[in-house]
């Protein structure tokens, strides 16, 4: 299994650009490795220590409050929602007429 991994995969692992990836070598956070003399590569141990102190601790999925799901629910189905209101309103007043 290979350990090592080139500068687009840290770059697109770590969600960040060249230049924010040129600071990281800079400061040393992240070290380089060359192999051949010419290729840079990277230790996935090293990658995975870096991104868990650049990205901040999310609260689990259970952390999300009954009034954000609903809200969530309601943004991405509110066409449908609204469209089977209607289609029973109408089916209710055709059944009232006859």
């Amino acid at each position: 299994m290979n350990n090592m991994l080139t500068t687009e995969e840290v770059k697109n692992f770590l969600e960040v650009d060249q230049t924010a990836f040129d600071k990281f070598l800079k400061e040393g956070k992240l070290p380089a490795y060359k192999i051949g003399g010419t290729y840079v590569r990277f230790r996935k141990e090293d990658v995975l220590n870096l991104r868990s102190h650049l990205m901040p601790k999310r609260p689990p999925y259970g952390g999300v409050s009954p009034g954000a799901r609903i809200a969530d629910f309601w943004r991405f189905n509110n066409f449908y929602i609204i469209s089977i209101l209607i289609v029973l309103a109408v089916i209710w007043v055709v059944t009232r007429l006859y």
